[in-house]
């Protein structure tokens, strides 16, 4: 078994050898396009995809760390990566490994000052979920108060740098660099905010004292036992939304959580200017009267009035089907040139009328029913996927990026849920 590479040379040669890979698999299916029917061309194109993928999940893999959480990320890039890659990367939500529990009592002596039974009533150093470059432990305070205690990976803020160098390296032979660049520079300064635990609780601080939105819980911060490495916060009683599901809710309860689910975001959006961009079922915790808790808020994105007004102007004209201000909008929003050529045009415009036939369907009923419209994402996807071939001329905007990953991950979880939703808001209808 290959061991990870630890030295800055070592992880450099790593993802040297995997960008290489990559690139000679599409490197021979570029060879032989000009000696291949259209089908044959499709077919080719998908094994070549399919064996870059495996060769890029390898090397981000091997890497672990910093990389692992790229690969998480980047599984959401539909709209700028072929699917097959989507498809190899959201494997590693399933590889993260976990700290053992000498270290993690290294961790808590070097960070609080003291061990763990020294400073709590009670600490569990069996962790009992993932998080963000870290694990969540369980744990009683001195005052007998709950608390989910989470503690980072150690040593991980030192490789973001160096890992994203190498995963631009590893990507480069697979997506334009025009595109490329400013994603993985907003996935940078994310990163670099995730590992700042001191931030994350600023984070709750923000949405405890802006969002009011009814049936939803925050945790509490406890300040004196927290640091940039380890954050220590209220327990918030229930299941994970995944594991709710599984318990067989009922319709009606399904539709109140998701509906919650969709205010969260709205007004979180257009009220507090501020989304937060890790839609994980992890993150929403279910208990027994239906309110949904929020947390991991490593990834929150604070956005500028303008982009939110201009963001609100898209989504309004794909909910009234004003296809020529939809159009003007992703113009506006530096997504398409000011002045491509009338050909070019004529594309972008039908690459933009599909986007907005898709997105609006959402409006044009009372309640969307994601239960019988199971291939709703799937149609999405493919929407985003035949966008790729006009790669050369749609631009990446960090914000809608995270925006829009953040949405379509909702909307995945409600495809999940079969339930009916309302998305005819105060703000965007």
């Amino acid at each position: 078994m290959n061991s990870t590479p630890t030295t800055k040379l070592g992880r450099a040669l790593a993802g040297g050898k995997t960008a290489a890979k990559t690139g000679g698999a599409l490197l021979g299916y570029y060879a032989k396009r000009p000696f291949l029917s259209s089908q044959g061309r499709r077919i080719e194109r998908t094994k070549a995809h399919e064996k870059s993928a495996r060769s890029l999940f390898s090397g981000l893999t091997l890497l672990k760390g910093t990389a692992l959480k790229v690969a998480q990320q980047l599984s959401l890039e539909t709209d700028m990566l072929p699917e097959a890659v989507c498809r190899e990367l959201s494997r590693a939500y399933h590889q993260v490994p976990p700290i053992n529990k000498a270290l993690v009592r290294k961790v808590v002596q070097k960070e609080l000052g003291a061990a763990p039974e020294a400073l709590f009533k009670s600490f569990d150093l069996e962790a009992f979920a993932a998080a963000s470059l870290g694990q969540v432990h369980r744990a009683i305070a001195e005052d007998g108060r709950r608390l989910a205690v989470k503690i980072q990976y150690p040593g991980i803020a030192d490789t973001i740098e160096n890992d994203m160098a190498l995963v631009r390296q590893m990507l480069r032979p697979m997506v334009p660099g025009h595109q490329l660049m400013p994603a993985l520079a907003e996935v940078t300064a994310r990163l670099k905010e995730e590992v700042d635990y001191l931030q994350e609780a600023d984070n709750i601080t923000c949405f405890k004292k802006r969002l009011n939105v009814e049936g939803v819980r925050l945790p509490d911060v406890h300040r004196n036992l927290t640091t940039r490495s380890v954050l220590s916060l209220g327990h918030l009683p229930g299941s994970p939304l995944d594991a709710w599901l599984s318990g067989g809710p009922t319709q009606k309860a399904r539709q109140i959580v998701a509906r919650r689910l969709n205010d969260i975001f709205l007004d979180a959006l257009y009220q507090c200017h501020v989304i937060h961009a890790d839609p994980n079922p992890g993150n929403f915790i279910i208990d027994d009267d239906l309110n949904a808790g929020l947390v991991d808020f490593g990834c929150v994105k604070h956005l500028g009035p303008d982009f939110i007004e201009q963001y609100r102007r898209l989504v309004m004209s794909a909910a009234h089907d004003d296809k020529a201000t939809h159009y003007q909008v992703m113009v506006d929003i530096g997504m398409l040139p000011q002045k491509p050529d009338r050909e070019t045009e004529h594309e972008l415009r039908a690459v933009s009328d599909e986007i907005c036939n898709w997105f609006g369907a959402l409006y044009q009923t009372e309640r969307f029913d994601f239960k019988s419209r199971p291939d709703f994402m799937a149609q999405g996807k493919a929407v985003m996927q035949r966008c790729q071939r006009l790669h050369r001329h749609i631009n990446v905007n960090p914000d809608y990026i995270f925006l829009e990953r953040t949405r379509y991950g909702l909307f995945r979880l409600f495809e999940q849920m079969a339930v009916k939703i309302s998305f005819r808001n105060p703000y965007e209808w």
